[in-house]
């Protein structure tokens, strides 16, 4: 069974493992880990968690609890001790007929 998370375009995947060539993020208390148009972040708030990249795909990693916080969607808690991987969700243009990235 998948486990996901999703506030407004962010999706959030529950996953077993982080990718041995992804690269730890440095960050202090906050994490933007994904910016929508214009000022909307979902901005990920919180004392443990770590941030991977590989690629340009993103994955988290909570030690505590985290809070994911967004300016029109709320806020929401993050469970401890999981491993997400961040979905980029699309949406189809007929007229165009390609596939882009969701933005808020």
């Amino acid at each position: 069974m998948k486990i996901f998370i999703q506030q407004g375009d962010l999706v959030l995947q529950v996953i077993n493992e982080i990718p041995k060539s992804a690269k730890k993020l440095a960050h202090k208390n906050n994490f933007i880990i994904l910016k929508g148009e214009g000022v909307n972040t979902h901005e990920l708030v919180g004392q443990d968690f770590e941030v991977y990249q590989d690629g340009e795909t993103l994955y988290l990693k909570t030690n505590e609890g985290i809070k994911l916080v967004h300016s029109e969607h709320g806020t929401q808690v993050i469970a401890p001790n999981k491993i997400y991987k961040r979905v980029i969700e699309r949406e189809w243009d007929y007229e165009q007929m390609e596939a882009q990235q969701t933005r808020d």
